[in-house]
């Protein structure tokens, strides 16, 4: 899903929004672990501190319950990945990204997730294209519910 935000959605009460590279990488770390099905800590240091990148993380009670990165693309930027504990706080993390690099953002919402796929929607992106996604074996088990945007697709 792609275009300009409609609107820049609130922050969810008792929820706040911080710079990701505030927090201990392995906190991040073992975050990321619940929404891909392999350990990627070398990966993921990388991708949220490259230039022309913005990482947040959500906190609420002190926890992390959501987990953003954008980055500057040919056209616009991207998102992703984004893992929420709620679509409120998924719409509070892609307004607050979004209003860290100009111009159209978009998000690549698995299928699977119907809730990203109405928040992107309500936010005024649309769909740009579809791809599927496989597995050898068996779907991984990995929180569903939460994965609202994957990092790249050649990553997941």
């Amino acid at each position: 899903h792609e275009g300009v935000l409609s609107a820049a959605p609130p922050v969810p009460a008792g929820v706040s929004l911080v710079d990701a590279r505030s927090l201990p990488f392995d906190r991040l770390a073992a975050y990321d672990r619940r929404f891909f099905p392999e350990a990627r800590d070398s990966f993921l240091a990388p991708w949220i501190t490259a230039p022309e990148r913005a990482s947040l993380a959500a906190l609420k009670d002190g926890e992390i319950a959501g987990f953003g990165v954008i980055r500057a693309a040919v056209t616009g930027s991207r998102i992703g990945p984004l893992y929420a504990a709620s679509p409120e706080i998924a719409a509070a993390l892609i307004g607050k990204l979004a209003d860290a690099m100009p111009g159209p953002v978009a998000v690549d919402v698995p299928d699977f997730n119907q809730a990203g796929t109405q928040l992107a929607r309500q936010l005024g992106l649309k769909p740009a294209f579809e791809t599927a996604r496989m597995y050898t074996g068996p779907d991984p088990a990995i929180d569903r519910a939460g994965l609202f945007g994957v990092a790249s697709f050649e990553l997941g």
